[in-house]
């Protein structure tokens, strides 16, 4: 009698050994699917949906979910749910208190009170759950599993979902600390954007201020130029009237001044005169927007059709582009009405239209302007089939004083200021593609609004 009840102790014994030992390979089973998940796992979600498949492997469940209360705040979060359950059906925490204070084994969903008020809809269909709190420093989280059987989950599964709460608990933590250094990376990033932009603003402010000085400095000798210009005009004309007089009265000087070719550099003097007094007008405008493109004033802007600067400007850079390049100008049908300052928006093609002439190969050059309408914007696309701009310079090309072209050939002024001309006028220029086969600039400004 006595060897049978020592038998039978025994294997009490040995039963719960084996209890205890095939606990443990389960609780090493759910340690190990978690590393690795958390070692595989590229984002939140993958690495959620790992752990559960880990559970169910030792748990048997229909869905489980991560809910999520911040701290100090009675609204719950959905962090992570398999199957996907409904969000917005969530209660507020403080109708769930009890799943935050401790571990609970619910054997019949539908029999207690304080939970159908606050979970119908969420758990609809599900009769039973286990549920453990999750503490970290930042959250209180509670991990369900939901089970569509009265009394699903026994105490060995709550002893299991225990032991390895310390473990999702931990993660959870990781996840936090995670999108902590994220913010904080984040934070450091816009904190470095804001140091760059106001760098940027004082030295677009100290380039108004040379600006200034250098149109009020250069604005008395253009005034010269362009007086002497007008009264050299006025004597030319004097000398063209004596010259056709004189040949009238003497025939033989009109032999000689055909030998002498005097009929070309009579009409060639002209046309020298009137482009120079073209370009010394069109310096005094450029000097006069120097000085004022920092602080614009909207009295100066007026209605104008952009087909027709475009036109303007395309012959003013024809003096120097012809030898280089073809132009080729693409219009919409109708003209292109906006609200800007003629003299500022002309600078700012002729910018464009001389780097694209300095970008092409000598004589092979192509220059193709392409003008329409898109959601409320004109879109210019200068194209050109230039060697395109190196990868090193793209980030740097709209700020001052920075050029690639080779010292003394180029200040670095001429896109920073078209570009500030252009945010002045509401629009924006941009490098849209650059490559071995030539670049495009594209320039956007507000179509103008009927009246």
């Amino acid at each position: 009698m006595k060897n049978q009840e020592q038998l039978q102790e025994k294997i009490l014994q040995l039963t719960y050994e084996k209890q205890q030992l095939e606990q443990f390979r389960h609780l090493n089973e759910l340690l190990s699917h978690g590393l690795d998940a958390i070692l595989s796992s590229e984002h939140h979600d993958e690495l959620f949906s790992k752990l559960f498949e880990g559970i169910i492997k030792v748990i048997d469940y229909d869905a489980i979910c991560i809910l999520q209360r911040l701290n100090d705040s009675a609204q719950l979060q959905l962090l992570a749910s398999q199957p996907a359950l409904n969000a917005q059906l969530l209660p507020d925490a403080d109708a769930l208190a009890q799943l935050f204070l401790r571990d609970l084994n619910l054997f019949n969903l539908p029999k207690l009170d304080w939970w159908q008020p606050a979970m119908s809809g969420f758990s609809d269909g599900y009769l039973s759950a286990l549920t453990y709190p999750l503490q970290t420093t930042q959250s209180s989280f509670v991990l369900l599993l939901f089970s569509k059987k009265i009394g699903a989950f026994s105490a060995n599964n709550a002893g299991m979902l225990r032991s390895f709460s310390s473990f999702i608990a931990s993660t959870l933590s990781q996840i936090e600390k995670r999108k902590l250094l994220q913010e904080r990376d984040d934070l450091r990033a816009q904190q470095y954007r804001i140091e760059q932009s106001l760098m940027r603003q004082e030295k677009m402010a100290a380039i108004g201020q040379l600006a200034a000085g250098v149109a009020h400095e250069l604005n008395n000798p253009l005034g010269f130029i362009y007086c002497n210009l007008n009264t050299l005009r006025h004597y030319l004309q004097q000398y063209d009237q004596f010259i056709t007089q004189s040949t009238q009265l003497h025939p033989e000087l009109k032999t000689l001044g055909d030998s002498l070719q005097l009929g070309y550099l009579q009409q060639e003097s002209q046309d020298l005169i009137n482009e120079s007094l073209e370009g010394a007008r069109r310096s005094r405008d450029i000097i006069n927007n120097l000085r004022t493109f920092s602080h614009p004033d909207e009295k100066t802007q007026h209605d104008l059709d952009f087909c027709s600067l475009l036109k303007d400007s395309i012959r003013i850079a024809q003096t120097q582009v012809k030898h280089n390049a073809r132009i080729q100008l693409h219009l919409p049908a109708e003209p292109a009405l906006l609200r800007g300052n003629a003299t500022q928006l002309g600078q700012v093609l002729l910018n464009l239209l001389i780097n694209a002439n300095q970008a092409v190969g000598a004589g092979k050059g192509q220059i193709d302007l392409s003008l329409y309408a898109a959601d409320g914007q004109w879109i210019l696309d200068i194209q050109d089939n230039g060697c395109g701009i190196a990868e090193s310079a793209q980030a740097h090309i709209f700020e001052p004083f920075f050029t690639t072209k080779p010292v003394g050939q180029g200040t670095g002024l001429g896109l920073s200021l078209s570009r500030a001309i252009v945010e002045q006028h509401g629009g924006t220029l941009r490098l849209a593609d650059t490559s071995a086969a030539g670049t495009c600039f594209q320039l956007r400004l507000p179509v103008l609004e009927a009246r």
